[in-house]
């Protein structure tokens, strides 16, 4: 098995030069490396919200967008995620809420390893149940 890092994944996922300030032939190159190698390929949870991140904020993609790219990407037989369960309800949270995928992954990252909260002053992501405001 092989990591990816971000700047890998969004090559294989975008072909947006302006976006990944790709050199020429880098899409076409990791494209092939995943696409022909024949190897397995992991994606921790830290370069998904970074790829997130970047999909969303210079990428300008909608939440459905990101949505159906993170669903493709679950789906590739080649790629393992770091915890696909919790992911896909960080992406379920994050489709119809307010709050950054970031924010919904580390929630539900917590609720995975037993938290029964996950204390937080983000406003936006307190309004999951995987979170709350620290009582004063």
């Amino acid at each position: 098995m092989i990591g990816l890092d971000t700047n890998i994944l969004l090559r294989w996922l975008l072909d947006d030069s302006a976006i990944t300030g790709d050199a020429p032939g880098q899409v076409e190159h990791v494209a092939r490396i995943i696409l022909e190698s024949g190897e397995t390929f992991f994606v921790n949870n830290i370069v998904l919200a970074e790829t997130v991140w970047v999909l969303r904020n210079r990428g300008g993609q909608s939440r459905k967008t990101i949505q159906d790219i993170l669903h493709q990407l679950l789906a590739s037989a080649n790629v393992t995620m770091e915890d696909e369960q919790t992911i896909r309800r960080a992406l379920d949270a994050y489709v119809v809420g307010n709050a950054d995928f970031a924010d919904y992954l580390i929630g539900e990252t917590n609720r995975a390893a037993g938290c029964s909260t996950t204390f937080t002053f983000d406003r936006k992501a307190a309004r999951h149940p995987a979170f709350s405001t620290p009582e004063e």
